[in-house]
C-alpha cells in the first residue's frame, strides 16, 4: 500500500519532468525555431524594370509615374522614375501590363503588351521612348460631293 501512495505522489513530478524532456528534445533541433514569430517577405520572384527615355532616346526623363498590373489578378503596383529614368518592380510569377502615364489620363502601354515573368526570370526589361509626334486634324470635316453619275465634284 505503501508503495502505490508514493507513486501516485510522484505523478505530478513525473509529469513536469516528461514535458521539460520533450521541450529540451524539440529545442535541439537545429535550424528550426520551435515557434516562428519573424514576418514573412513579400514573395517576389521576379523583376520587371526599364528607363524611360525622351525623344531620340538620349534624355533620362524622371519623376514620371509607371505602373505594372498583373494581367489575371488585376493588382496594380505604381512607381515613380528616378532621376536616370529608371524603374524597377518586384514581382510575383505571371502576366504583367507596362504603363507610363504620359500626362493626367493619357498612358502609354509597352509592346507587346504583356510581359510574362516566370520563377526563372531574373529580370524582365521595359523600355520606353517618348517622343513628340504631331498629328494634324482638320478643323472641319472635308465633304466631297458627286454629281449622281459617280464623277466627283471639286
Amino acid at each position: 500500500m505503501r508503495t502505490c501512495v508514493a507513486l501516485q505522489a510522484h505523478r505530478p513530478l513525473r509529469s513536469l519532468l516528461a514535458a521539460v524532456l520533450l521541450c529540451s528534445l524539440a529545442a535541439c533541433r537545429q535550424g528550426v525555431p520551435i515557434i516562428d514569430t519573424a514576418p514573412r517577405p513579400t514573395q517576389a520572384d521576379g523583376t520587371i524594370s526599364g528607363t524611360v527615355r525622351g525623344p531620340e532616346g538620349t534624355s533620362a526623363i524622371d519623376g514620371r509615374a509607371v505602373e505594372v498590373v498583373n494581367v489575371d489578378t488585376g493588382e496594380r503596383q505604381k512607381v515613380t522614375t528616378n532621376n536616370a529614368g529608371g524603374f524597377t518592380f518586384k514581382v510575383r510569377p505571371g502576366k504583367y501590363r507596362v504603363e507610363v502615364v504620359v500626362l493626367q489620363g493619357e498612358v502609354v502601354l509597352k509592346r507587346p503588351g504583356i510581359i510574362s515573368v516566370n520563377r526563372s526570370d531574373v529580370d524582365a526589361h521595359a523600355d520606353f521612348i517618348l517622343g513628340s509626334s504631331r498629328v494634324l486634324k482638320q478643323r472641319w470635316p472635308r465633304l466631297r460631293g458627286d454629281d449622281g453619275l459617280g464623277s466627283p465634284i471639286a
